[in-house]
Order: C-alpha cells, then sequence, then structure tokens
C-alpha cells in the first residue's frame, strides 16, 4: 500500500513541514472522485451539456440566420464601393468637374457613371413605361446583375439594351429565350436636363435578360446620353482601395455638398439588428444553464460535506488550506469542460442535421443554392467553452472556500 505522506513534497527547512500538493496529485484526486461517483457526475455533466448545446444552438442559429440575410442583402457587391448622388441636381451637378475633383480624393480606386431617365419603350404595337439607365463598363462591373439570358453590355455596344424580367413581361414577352435580338423603339425626354437634344429616339436589340426589381428597367451604353449631350449624371460609383478608407472618403465627398451611399451601413443596420436578436437567442438558452449551474453548486456542496473527514486527514498529513480549494477548483474546471465540449459538439451535430432536413424540403420546392441556417465560427465555439469553464469556476467558489476553512481536528471528530 502506497505511503499516503508521498503525495506531498517536503520543503528543505529545518522543520520538515509540508509543502502544497502536487498539481498532478490534486488534479489525479479530482478525477478519482468523479469516477467514484458514477451517477451524481453523470447528472452533474448531463446538465452542462444541456444548457451548453441550448446557448449554442440557439446561438448558432442566430449566427446561421444573421450570415444568410447578410449574403442575400449584399450578395456580392462589394463594401468597398460608395455611390454618390446629388441632393439638388440643379444647383449641384454630377458633372465632369465633380467626377475630376472625386478621383483626385485618396484612395479612389475607380469611379463609374450612370444616367438615369424615365422612357417609353414601345414592342408588338404596345408601349410600356420604363427606367432606362445609361452605365459605362466600370458601372456595370461594379453592379450585381443576374444575367437569365443572353449577355451584358460591352465596350462596343451602342444600339443595344440589357432588359429586367419585369420589362420583358411587361412588352408581352414570356419566353426569355425569344427576346434575345429582338428589336425595341426607345424613346427618352431630356427637355428636362438641360441636353443638347430634347430626346433619345432610335431602335435598340435586346441582348440580354437579368433579374432587377419589380418594375420595368432597360441599362444601354451611357455613350448615348453622352452623345445627346446630357451635361450632369444621375449617380457615381467610386471605389476604394480598402473598407477602412470609406468612411473618410464618404466625409470628404458629403463636404462637396453631395450625398453618399454606401453598403456599410447596411450592414451596420444588420449587425445591430442581430445583436439583440442573438441575445434574446442566448437568453432563452441560459435558462438551461442555470438549472445545470444550480446542479453543479448542489453536487459539489454534497461532494464537501462527505468529504469532510477525507479533507481534515488530507490536512493533518500535511496538505494546505490553498489545496483544497484548488482540490474542488479542478473538480469544477473537469465538469465544465466535459459538459462544455460534449453540449457544443452535440449543438453542431444538431444544427448539421437541421439544415439538411431543410435543404432536402427547399430542393424539392425548386431552390437550388444551399442554405445554411447554422454557423458555428471558431470564436464562437471557443467563446462557449471558455464561458462555461469560468462559469464552473465562479459557481465552485464558496464550496472551495468553505473547504479551505475546514478545522482538521473538528473534521476528524466526525464519524
Amino acid at each position: 500500500m502506497p505511503n499516503p505522506l508521498s503525495f506531498f513534497k517536503k520543503s528543505a527547512d529545518s522543520r520538515q513541514h509540508y509543502s502544497s500538493i502536487k498539481t498532478s496529485v490534486l488534479f489525479y484526486f479530482a478525477i478519482k472522485n468523479f469516477l467514484d461517483r458514477k451517477l451524481r457526475s453523470f447528472l452533474t455533466v448531463l446538465a452542462v451539456v444541456i444548457g451548453v448545446c441550448a446557448i449554442f444552438f440557439l446561438l448558432s442559429f442566430g449566427l446561421g440566420v444573421q450570415s444568410t440575410v447578410t449574403q442575400k442583402v449584399i450578395g456580392d457587391k462589394s463594401l468597398k464601393s460608395i455611390d454618390v448622388t446629388s441632393p439638388n441636381s440643379l444647383l449641384i451637378k454630377l458633372d465632369e468637374s465633380a467626377i475630376t475633383k472625386i478621383k483626385s480624393y485618396p484612395h479612389v480606386k475607380q469611379t463609374a457613371v450612370q444616367y438615369s431617365f424615365p422612357g417609353i419603350m414601345s414592342y408588338g404595337g404596345g408601349e410600356v413605361d420604363v427606367v432606362a439607365y445609361g452605365v459605362d463598363q466600370q458601372y456595370q462591373s461594379l453592379s450585381t446583375l443576374t444575367l437569365q439570358k443572353g449577355r451584358l453590355l460591352q465596350s462596343d455596344d451602342n444600339k443595344s439594351i440589357v432588359l429586367n424580367s419585369s420589362a420583358l413581361k411587361a412588352i408581352g414577352i414570356t419566353d426569355v429565350a425569344n427576346a434575345i435580338n429582338q428589336q425595341v423603339k426607345i424613346t427618352i425626354p431630356l427637355d428636362r436636363a438641360g441636353a443638347t437634344v430634347k430626346q433619345i429616339t432610335d431602335t435598340f436589340t435586346i441582348v440580354g435578360v437579368i433579374e432587377s426589381g419589380v418594375g420595368g428597367e432597360l441599362f444601354m451604353p451611357s455613350s448615348n446620353f453622352d452623345a445627346a449631350g446630357v451635361p450632369a449624371y444621375n449617380k457615381v460609383k467610386i471605389t476604394m482601395d480598402d473598407v477602412s478608407n470609406v468612411a473618410a472618403a464618404r466625409t470628404q465627398i458629403e463636404n462637396s455638398g453631395f450625398k453618399t451611399a454606401s453598403l456599410t451601413d447596411t450592414l451596420t443596420e444588420i449587425n445591430n439588428i442581430f445583436r439583440y436578436f442573438n441575445l434574446i437567442l442566448v437568453g432563452f438558452g441560459s435558462i438551461g444553464m442555470v438549472v445545470a449551474i444550480l446542479g453543479m453548486f448542489n453536487s459539489l456542496t454534497i461532494s464537501l460535506f462527505e468529504r469532510t473527514k477525507e479533507i481534515g486527514l488530507m490536512m493533518v498529513l500535511g496538505a494546505r488550506r490553498s489545496d483544497m480549494r484548488k482540490l474542488f477548483i479542478f473538480e469544477a474546471v473537469l465538469i465544465s469542460t466535459i459538459g462544455a465540449v460534449v453540449g457544443t459538439v452535440l449543438a453542431i451535430i444538431l444544427g448539421k442535421i437541421v439544415n439538411f432536413y431543410v435543404n432536402i424540403g427547399a430542393a424539392a420546392r425548386g431552390v437550388t443554392s444551399p442554405i445554411d441556417l447554422f454557423a458555428t465560427p471558431l470564436w464562437a465555439v471557443a467563446s462557449i467553452i471558455i464561458g462555461t469553464i469560468l462559469v464552473g469556476v465562479a459557481v465552485v467558489y464558496f464550496p472551495a472556500r468553505r473547504a479551505e476553512r475546514i478545522n482538521p481536528i473538528d473534521a476528524l471528530k466526525r464519524e
């Protein structure tokens, strides 16, 4: 039978008193106590697993929905871009001089222009109202246009247009494939724009069909408006070399009297909304964690009462009061770590299962793009595990403090 005194390190002084127990020995005692009380340990860990699983499952759901919404709203659009418009086009014009000034600002990488006017499109004896956008190649490349059929505008195009599906249906063409290479008449009044000609009236060829909005829209080369002598643009899109420079550029542009908009505003609003949404979800999940905390506190307290005599004997053999505190902290950390890891893994598995069945249902309804309602970023996994361990250390504070204050003589008197 091993000598119990071998668990302690002797100090070097002449009084031969015993120093603190080795950390490895304390950890061994914590594991042994955990395994000796299998049912109680299992129930305590199970409570922590349920609490952690509930919190992480709901948090993962909130983060997944946030990511999905952000992707749907922003898509492939760059956060580095800024839309510039004039709040009063009669007083402040987005003309070539304004574009030149904007290009001179620091960190501006690219500029693109857009004209925008209401117009009339005629086809097959019928007429429909549309919004005509005159864009250059840079603007088209910076815009997210989902092509259904055909192609987008090219640099050598002049009398070519790209329609959206709503405009196509309005002129009576239901089959997208039949629209390509069809010719339509476009009339765009310019009498209020200060152009050299009163209106653009010409026949254009449909080269592509896109998904864009619910109203009738068409895109044509900006050269048509340049040739008509339109003096100012309706919108200018600029691209910065880095997202961090967007705010400063917007301030400079707004100081010149123009109005700016950026997807960073939308992203900030989405993050603000989901910040509270995620807190609410975590709050609901924390209900199970409260039950786990109470169970852990009860388990450690009962363990303290059951082992009072054992603690007294260890202190008589030379253990310090701090050793008793560390012993209970190790036990709490052991329970918290196992519960946190198992609960997190279980939540991830449940999320994968839900995602699997959601995608099956979506595919049956014609949705081809994958749906991911649950996100498991590494920072969330690390946060939930570390947070649970810290909660365990906080819970064990009072039992550990009481353990270190036990009088060994009184403890040994107990039957």
